[in-house]
């Protein structure tokens, strides 16, 4: 079982999305239609720009157990992203996760789900896969 999330990055004033990809054992893919960062800061480069960039490609982890945020923008379930802190030459990222794309659209580098019932499918996944015992899964973050 693994996640993928895959968006171009180009310089656009507009909100760019991408693709959320659950992969089952057996292959079977469930897409979502996701995105990360905010309008105007999806370009190369920007992914180590602190609250507007997108997430920073690589490999990471998420629990399949969300705990709740109230945070503005967020405000429901939210899936961790680790490692936390994200650190490299070029920056530190942290506090990210996978969560529901709530009111202003765009993210401050987490992993925005965009359609509201994707998200409730979403979370429905994870609570069977957590119930099944499972209690993370590999996340791949990449930008063709």
């Amino acid at each position: 079982m693994q996640l993928i999330f895959t968006m171009g990055l180009i310089v656009a004033s507009e909100l760019l999305y991408g693709n959320l990809q659950l992969i089952y054992p057996d292959g079977k893919p469930i897409d979502y239609l996701a995105t990360s960062g905010c309008a105007d800061w999806q370009r190369p480069g920007d992914e180590w720009a602190r609250g507007k960039g997108p997430i920073p490609e690589g490999d990471y982890e998420i629990p399949t157990d969300p705990y709740w945020l109230e945070t503005r923008g967020i405000e429901g379930f939210f899936f961790h992203i680790t490692p936390d802190p994200v650190i490299s030459d070029k920056g530190v990222r942290a506090e990210l996760g996978i969560h529901f794309d709530a009111n202003v659209p765009g993210t401050a580098g987490c992993i925005g789900l965009i359609n509201e019932s994707g998200w409730r499918g979403f979370c429905d996944r994870m609570a069977a896969i957590a119930e099944s015992g499972v209690k993370s899964i590999p996340l791949k973050v990449r930008y063709p």
